[in-house]
């Protein structure tokens, strides 16, 4: 199945609108395929049902049938419920040591897949420093991780915003978007409808767009200035976030990484403001006068400098 859907991202960009319809369905609801007859899932999207076969055909499949049979085959027969049946083949091969072992290759493999475009990650890095304001959009598990870029970049990218997850469209977290204004898509299949469609609008109101998608045939591949490409394999049954999170940090660290005074101040501000709190426990034997010892700005400084309005 995964195979699939990625042959239909990559066919998104020159398929008719009612092809194009179906597409989206599928890459955003594939358990529909699998659940769901053609007529149904034809009239669901609004097209004919010749239109699902012409789409399967134009995927390979001689008919919509053996299309469907590939869902059927991951989403109710295998897919998930496989994918854990193999860690217990595992297990009983080569123990936990082996299921851990399989865990750890994955991640490994995922991280250095993520970080090795190493020009892109800097161009990236680049546009989050100069940005007036920065969007971060993403939805599932993903939306987490983007709540994480905004928790971790909060010193170091003070206008960059995660839109909360209130099951509002992703489109409609564009509303205030002014051009020249910065767009962090995050996407892995099986591709959201939502985002593709928020690139496509955010791109066409001007902002810059940075994707961070799993393939370059990623549906909203076609509207980014900017692809980071992450490793998502895993024996896990689920897409494995390692290499998102290893994007995030490192376009973090690469923002810290040019030396900006202005970043740098920021840091300190928090982690001054934070000790002065008493928000760090402190070791018991460190001596008592250096125990949350105020820096040399007073408190409404540091909170003066963790601020940066949009200009």
């Amino acid at each position: 199945m995964d195979e699939t859907l990625r042959r239909l991202a990559e066919l998104m960009p020159e398929l008719p609108e009612h092809l194009r319809r179906v597409a989206v369905r599928i890459l955003d609801q594939p358990e529909t395929v699998a659940v769901s007859s053609m007529r149904a899932l034809a009239a669901e999207v609004g097209v004919t049902p010749p239109t699902m076969l012409r789409l399967a055909r134009r995927l390979g499949y001689g008919n919509y049938e053996a299309f469907r049979a590939v869902f059927q085959t991951a989403v109710v027969g295998g897919g998930f419920r496989q994918k854990a049946a193999s860690l217990h083949e595992l297990n009983e091969r080569s123990g936990e040591a082996g299921v851990v072992s399989s865990v750890a290759l994955a991640a490994h493999t995922n991280v250095d897949r993520s970080l090795a475009t190493h020009p892109d990650l800097v161009k990236a890095a680049d546009l989050l420093r100069k940005a007036p304001a920065t969007l971060v959009l993403s939805a599932g598990a993903l939306h987490w991780i983007g709540y994480y870029f905004q928790y971790l970049g909060r010193a170091v990218l003070p206008r960059l915003r995660v839109p909360p997850a209130n099951g509002n469209s992703a489109v409609e977290s564009i509303i205030g978007l002014e051009k020249n204004d910065l767009v962090v898509v995050m996407s892995v299949s099986p591709y959201a409808a939502q985002l593709r469609k928020a690139a496509e609008v955010a791109k066409s109101h001007g902002a810059t767009l940075i994707g961070i998608t799993d393939s370059r045939g990623s549906p909203i591949a076609p509207h980014c200035d900017v692809l980071l490409l992450a490793g998502t394999e895993s024996p896990q049954f689920y897409p494995s976030m390692i290499g998102i999170v290893a994007v995030v940090e490192a376009l973090v660290a690469l923002a810290v990484s040019s030396g900006d005074p202005a970043i740098l101040d920021r840091i300190a501000a928090i982690d001054q403001l934070r000790r002065e709190e008493g928000g760090y426990l402190v070791k018991t034997d460190q001596p008592a006068s250096q125990q949350n010892r105020p820096g040399p700005k007073s408190r409404g400084q540091s909170v003066a400098a963790m601020q940066a309005p949009r200009k």
